[in-house]
Order: C-alpha cells, then structure tokens, then sequence
C-alpha cells in the first residue's frame, strides 16, 4: 500500500490516493488537498475518528464500493490532482 497515514486533532491525512478515494465513496470529502509536498496529502476532518476503521477496512481488504463509483470518483480525483485544484471545486 502506498501512502503515508497520520491521525491527529481530529484531522485524518494520507498520501494514498486510492485509500482517498475510497474515502470520498464513503462520505468523507477532503477538506484540503496539500500540493506543497512531494506527494499529494489528502485532508479529511476526523472529529469522531471515524476514519480509521474505514483505513483498516480497506488495508484488510475488507472495503465493499460499487467499482463503477469507485472508478468514477477516481477519475474525479486524478482531474482533481492534475490541475492541482481542492476537491470542494472540482
């Protein structure tokens, strides 16, 4: 799995675009993309840590998202990081 994971004041972040994906298609919208870094860091508010089991489900292999929404979203995304936008704008 590629990306780097922090959970702290009530903030979720990864560098994982496919787990950041499959967080949109659960509910969870970033409220900041972080382009100042190497790799793009996704924002996601945390406030009742909500986030990590949906993490442990998706490294577990355990995550169930319709792939056609999954996909969709996906490409969302990549559109997202290509013109370096914030995902509320996208």
């Amino acid at each position: 799995m590629d990306g780097k994971h922090t959970h702290q004041d009530g903030l979720y972040q990864t560098s994982d675009t496919s787990l950041a994906t499959y967080l949109i298609t659960e509910g969870f919208f970033p409220i900041e993309i972080d382009y100042s870094q190497p790799r793009f860091v996704f924002i996601f508010e945390d406030k009742k840590s909500k986030l990590q089991q949906y993490e442990h489900n998706y490294i577990a292999g355990k995550a169930r998202v319709d792939p056609a929404t999954y996909t969709r979203v996906n490409r969302k995304l990549i559109r997202t990081l290509k013109n370096q936008l914030q995902w509320a704008g996208a």
